[in-house]
């Protein structure tokens, strides 16, 4: 049976630049020129016969159906990754499966096991960004770091817990733009759901969990804001620094709100979710992964 896709080649160079929104920088990640980037996007979005994304003169943004294939992709390069190193001999024995989105990988992850890899640098540490598939299964990794409500540990699988509230912020540019119509600086829950904040659009992960609506109270009457969805936490969060809508954050978008990229005007938070490192119940751990393991819940 023959397959009509692209390249991987193709697929490579354009999950580099929508995880990054950015061709230079996914030209520096695959050594290649930026030239090469836009080529081989262009033959993509020429294969395909739609876009892919939309340009402007400093950033490009993922249009819904590049957001469509880069959340794919990302779960297709995962499992291919992991079954290569299954089936590859002699390469697997300290290999460590660790399931994280891109956006716990790089703001929560990273930073803890640059020190553990320079003290353990004959372990191999792969990762698995589709944790929140809906085909993912926790047996596929050693451990997982999964964003989840909080049960105070009900789970005995849970090894950690991190609770972390959530609150919305967008860019100060876009509140800017409707703070003569707005009384202190301070606001109220109930102030996105009335004029002019309700015209602004909330960006969501999904439709079958409305943080928002929790956000705002459930005995409130239904935000009328114009909902978007994107899927990657990573493109929501840049999306809310573009001005494109208000996003839920956590503390793990610290950095955007200490440069002032984003503002946070509410005082009010959802709690009750977090991060949790998850192990499966029935698959074997090795001692690299519990060192590792280890590691990330005394660097918690």
């Amino acid at each position: 049976m023959k397959h009509f896709l692209p390249t991987l080649d193709a697929l490579k160079v354009f999950e580099a630049a929508a995880r990054h929104l950015s061709f230079s920088q996914a030209a520096q990640e695959l050594c290649i020129t930026k030239g090469a980037v836009s080529y081989q996007i262009r033959r993509l979005e020429e294969d395909l016969d739609c876009a892919l994304f939309r340009r402007s003169v400093r950033q490009v943004y993922l249009t819904n159906a590049g957001q469509q294939l880069l959340q794919t992709t990302q779960q297709v390069f995962a499992k291919l990754t992991a079954t290569l190193h299954k089936i590859r001999p002699g390469e697997s024995a300290h290999d460590v499966l660790v399931g994280a989105t891109t956006y716990v990988a790089l703001r929560w992850l990273s930073p803890r096991i640059s020190s553990f890899c320079e003290r353990y640098s004959d372990i191999s540490i792969l990762l698995q960004h589709s944790v929140n598939a809906e085909d993912f299964s926790i047996q596929e990794v050693d451990f997982a770091i999964r964003w989840c409500p909080m049960e105070g540990f009900s789970d005995r699988n849970r090894v950690l817990e991190m609770p972390m509230p959530l609150f919305p912020v967008c860019s100060p540019a876009l509140l800017e733009r409707y703070s003569g119509e707005l009384t202190g600086s301070v606001l109220q829950p109930g102030d996105l759901g009335k004029a002019p904040l309700n015209s602004i659009p909330l960006l969501c992960e999904d439709r079958s969990l409305d943080l928002w609506q929790t956000w705002y109270g459930e005995r409130q009457l239904p935000l009328q804001n114009p909902r978007r969805i994107v899927a990657d936490a990573n493109v929501r969060a840049q999306a809310a620094v573009d001005g494109q809508g208000w996003t839920m954050a956590d503390a793990l978008m610290q950095r955007e709100l200490e440069v002032g990229d984003l503002v946070a005007p509410f005082d009010h938070q959802l709690k009750g979710y977090g991060y949790a490192i998850q192990s499966s119940p029935g698959r074997f751990i090795s001692q690299n992964a519990l060192e590792l393991r280890r590691w990330l819940v005394d660097n918690a």
